[in-house]
């Protein structure tokens, strides 16, 4: 089980069996449950374990009657640097490769993606007599993991619970998916954020491109998600990513060893926060989530989570992903068979470029599905 450090609220009602989170509710705040990412060596950064353990979790608090507000908060310097490296090489290892081990992903549901999409690969070279995988088959396998990734975040949202996000230091990537389905952003004076993904060659795909519009409008998020650059937490504060920037004194810093001064500050004033909502009737503040959810779904955010889950399992294997993601000796986890055939000369004179094919409608398609 993940131990509470130093800086952990005292809890009861503990979450038992839990890797790599802390859970629980909170002693002196009656009515506030808490969560914190507990992998600080890794900058709570997503790996399998955590993203099976974050919904559970998210689950466990809401359905406990005592629960009337829950804050998430992260142990250590950094709130989230996103989906750990190691994970995202596993699993593309996994679904890209006809002979990788379905052991590469541990947790269940991304067990059984591999496994179903390395089956269904299998069984697609054997009836055409290949050896190498279906393409069709790895971006379904690809996409069934996209969208099992995007609902441990939407979790977040289908908690009756308002959420308040606690954020110090970096908050990179998936930590932005991660925060912007939160109900309320606060953060420390260190924090800092960036929508990384598209110097990864990935377009965001677990909720940012969905929900970030909705918190800072369109314009500001698309400057944050086409420059990946980083926002400090005055500028976070200006366009409304966060709702308050809590600083804290050189005595706090000096009360961590300058460990975390940041998170300390930060869940003080989220804990606080916490209490005024749960001080409210309850129904009414569960109904105002609802409705104001409701209110941003038209058009409806699933249904953009949806799309780009398909559009990155047709295009997410590039060279440009290749070399950004998975180098260190990795590089060749996405067969060599399969890159010929998504850049061959042939296949980019006639279909366009080496990632996308769009036909003359404007919908997208790739080189080995049916054109009718």
């Amino acid at each position: 089980m993940a131990p509470p450090d130093a800086y952990t609220p005292r809890l009861i009602n503990q979450l038992q069996g839990y890797t790599s989170i802390v859970a629980g509710h909170v002693e002196a705040a009656p009515g506030v449950a808490y969560m914190e990412l507990a992998r600080p060596h890794r900058h709570n950064s997503f790996h399998e374990e955590l993203w099976d353990e974050f919904p559970r979790a998210l689950q466990q608090l809401d359905a406990h009657q005592d629960t009337r507000v829950i804050v998430v908060a992260a142990q250590g310097k950094n709130f989230c640097a996103g989906i750990d490296v190691g994970y995202l090489q596993r699993n593309f290892a996994a679904m890209t490769s006809s002979s990788a081990p379905a052991t590469a992903a541990t947790s269940p549901a991304v067990a059984s993606t591999a496994t179903a999409g390395e089956s269904a690969a299998a069984a697609a070279a054997a009836t055409s007599g290949r050896a190498e995988p279906c393409p069709g088959a790895q971006r379904a396998a690809m996409r069934r993991n996209i969208l099992y990734l995007q609902d441990a975040y939407s979790e977040l949202e289908r908690c009756r619970a308002p959420v308040i996000a606690a954020v110090q230091g970096r908050c990179i990537g998936g930590g932005v998916d991660l925060i912007t389905a939160c109900d309320i952003r606060i953060c420390s004076q260190d924090a800092s954020f960036c929508v990384k993904e598209v110097d990864l060659a990935i377009a965001a795909d677990l909720g940012t491109l969905q929900r970030l519009p909705h918190v800072v409008g369109h314009g500001v998020a698309i400057d944050l998600a086409l420059t990946a650059r980083t926002v400090d937490a005055a500028e976070a504060r200006h366009i409304g990513l966060v709702s308050t920037v809590v600083p804290f004194t050189a005595d706090v810093a000096a009360s961590t060893g300058n460990d975390s001064p940041g998170r300390v500050a930060v869940v003080a004033a989220a804990l606080q926060l916490a209490r005024v909502i749960a001080s409210k009737p309850q129904l009414a503040v569960q109904g105002t989530k609802r409705v104001l959810l409701h209110a941003r779904d038209q058009p409806r955010v699933a249904d953009g989570l949806d799309y780009v889950a398909t559009w990155n399992s047709a295009q997410l294997i590039t060279h440009d992903l290749t070399t950004r993601i998975l180098l260190g000796g990795t590089v060749n986890v996405i067969p060599r068979q399969l890159r010929r055939q998504a850049c061959s000369p042939t296949r980019q004179s006639s279909m366009g470029s080496c990632s996308t094919w769009e036909t003359r409608s404007g919908s997208s398609t790739t080189p080995d599905s049916p054109t009718r």
